[in-house]
């Protein structure tokens, strides 16, 4: 996971470069305050002419005109930004034979870092590294702008300094008539210098390549940026609505739709792997159930190494049977439990999950209506005392479960958990039980049971409690799974897109755009707003970060207040917006970048340490 993190930071750490390069060689430094330089004498029979600033594509282009045709050889110190964004001048000054020093990055500007940056773009243009450096000087012509006054003022006997500007052309000229027994030549050998010029080593050759093109093309990567933080900003707050008006629309339906009283035998599977810590807290909870009806637990250890299959033995509870085999998948363990089982009604369940009295009873209740296929409960964090437990209760309430209470008005659900959910074994029948095709095979088998025509609800009132990841490490490891078997899945059931059914037209179209895209381009979102808080002179930006990190807030809490929960743990969004926010983005953008490899991924546990017994007993 480690490496995954250094490739995003890494990745929007250039990102961020680019743009703050861009910003920084694009704007005009402060006014430049320019010395007076007193020229080095010449050696006799010589002239140094030294021209600072450009390249400029107007003017430098007619001083080398000028100079070729006078066959005259000249010193020119350059600004870092105008080689980049004029190559082919510096090149040719080079090719004539002319000679190279830097000035700066920007005009007027005197800094280390900035004359650095010069040597850079003079690496990348012409390979060059040059030891001729000096700060812009006050020479005559940027006072006057006559040819005849300042060639007047010039000392012949001493360097001649110059600006590149419209009157230079004309100087030349003059220079070069009355000085026809002196060599123009470049200002090392006209000092008695020795050569100034070298090849610049392969560093500074890339360095100087990644200024360019962030210097040429960062206002591209602005915009397009720009574009997606626009497109980020739009689903999020579209979601955002649909969550406030469809889960509020699903809960006022749930409680005007009569719901018939219905309490058959029940067949609850437990798949279990390495599930010792948690799994008799779970099989206590199901056999306590308060459910009127028979209710038989078939536990199936998938070739545990902790000796799970042991400790159900152990409790002895009645209606319990325990079932081992080798460790050939949860697929296989789920097929296995519902060939055993006595009853048409099955819940499936997660050996980390505790059930409460009533979760059995109000779990299968729906399938009293002969249209309902399956039913999926509500899953609650047990283990939220930790940072870490409070961000990923807060996603279950303001992302999962809400997520499903849209869905669920939209009556096309895609996953029904692992950790809780209620079938009718005739719909399981009909689409050929667990399929191994995914590693979701929660949302693999949802997806097909909606497909086949059946309805898949909703039931927040039954409650399982699930034991979640501790560590950074664990959750990783936990969302890439089941991010990649969404993935899976997905792809799997694309067909239903040309379907007349919902899952269609609105379930895998919910799934790319807010499960998919939204989370591959959100990163983009938080470097704009760094981008335009610091680096482009727009303190507006976090404003509107803020004021959109306020809403995203008030959903989470009304989240909270419709699943029951209390708003205490609320303090926590805007860290987990800040922080927990990154990791899931790059579980998303790994996932999907596995599911196109088609890299295989195995059933996998976590770590547990029975926290889910401890919250609810």
């Amino acid at each position: 996971m480690r490496a995954h993190w250094i490739s995003l930071l890494l990745g929007l750490g250039l990102l961020m470069g680019a743009l703050s390069f861009h910003a920084y060689a694009t704007s005009l430094p402060d006014e430049p305050i320019r010395a007076t330089i007193t020229g080095e004498p010449v050696v006799d029979g010589t002239a140094a002419l030294v021209f600072h600033g450009g390249p400029h594509p107007r003017w430098t282009s007619r001083v080398l005109d000028k100079l070729a045709a006078r066959d005259m050889k000249a010193t020119f110190f350059v600004v870092g930004a105008q080689v980049n964004e004029h190559p082919e001048l510096v090149r040719r000054m080079v090719a004539e034979g002319h000679e190279v020093g830097v000035s700066g990055f920007r005009s007027g500007e005197t800094t280390r870092l900035g004359t650095a940056f010069a040597q850079n773009a003079l690496a990348d243009t012409v390979n060059v590294h040059t030891g001729l450096s000096e700060p812009e000087p006050d020479t005559p012509d940027l006072h006057r702008y006559d040819a005849k006054q300042i060639a007047a003022d010039l000392d012949p006997d001493r360097v001649i300094r110059l600006h590149v500007t419209s009157t230079t052309p004309g100087v030349i000229d003059l220079l070069a008539d009355a000085l026809p027994d002196r060599r123009f030549t470049t200002l090392t050998t006209a000092t008695g210098r020795g050569a100034a010029m070298s090849d610049a080593w392969f560093g500074a050759r890339v360095t100087g390549y990644a200024q360019s093109w962030s210097q040429r093309h960062g206002d591209v990567v602005a915009t397009i940026l720009g574009i997606i933080c626009a497109v980020v900003a739009v689903f999020a707050l579209l979601r955002t609505v649909m969550q406030l008006g469809l889960a509020h629309t699903s809960r006022r339906l749930h409680r005007e739709i009569e719901v018939r009283p219905h309490a058959p035998p029940v067949s609850v599977i437990v798949p279990a792997y390495n599930e010792a810590a948690n799994i008799a807290a779970a099989v206590r909870s199901i056999v306590n159930s308060e459910h009127p009806a028979d209710v038989e637990v078939v536990v199936v250890d998938d070739g545990s190494t902790d000796g799970t299959a042991q400790v159900v033995e152990a409790l002895n509870l009645p209606g319990v049977r325990v079932v081992s085999q080798s460790n050939l998948g949860k697929f296989a363990a789920l097929n296995a439990g519902i060939a055993l089982a006595r009853h048409d009604a099955l819940v499936l369940v997660d050996g980390d999950t505790v059930f409460e009295p009533d979760t059995v009873s109000k779990v299968v209740r729906p399938l009293g209506d002969t249209g309902v296929g399956a039913v999926s409960g509500n899953v609650k964090v047990a283990n939220r005392g930790g940072l870490l437990g409070r961000w990923q209760h807060l996603e279950y309430c303001a992302g999962s479960n809400l997520d499903r209470q849209i869905l669920n008005a939209l009556e096309c659900i895609p996953t029904i958990p692992g950790a809780i959910g209620a079938f009718r074994r005739d719909a399981v029948d009909e689409v050929g039980g667990i399929s191994p095709d995914t590693l979701a095979e929660d949302t693999d088998l949802t997806m097909a049971i909606t497909r086949a025509g059946w309805r898949v609800v909703y039931e927040p009132a039954a409650r399982a409690w699930t034991e979640v990841p501790t560590s950074a490490r664990g959750l990783y490891k936990q969302r890439y799974r089941w991010s990649y078997g969404t993935f899976q899945s997905m792809w799997k059931h694309r067909p239903a897109l040309r379907e007349e059914g919902r899952m269609g037209r609105f379930g895998l179209l919910y799934l790319l755009v807010f499960h998919v895209v939204l989370p591959v381009l959100a990163p983009a979102l938080d470097v704009y707003v760094l981008y335009g808080a610091f680096v482009a002179d727009a303190p507006w930006a976090l404003v509107i970060w803020a004021a959109f990190l306020a809403v995203q807030t008030a959903s989470a809490g009304y989240a909270l207040r419709l699943d029951g929960e209390s708003l205490k743990p609320l303090w926590a969004f805007p860290l987990q917006q800040l922080a927990y926010r990154q990791l899931t983005y790059l579980v998303v953008v790994q996932s999907l970048v596995t599911a196109l490899h088609g890299t295989p991924l195995k059933w996998q546990t976590a770590r547990r340490s029975g926290l889910a017994e401890v919250a609810t007993g």
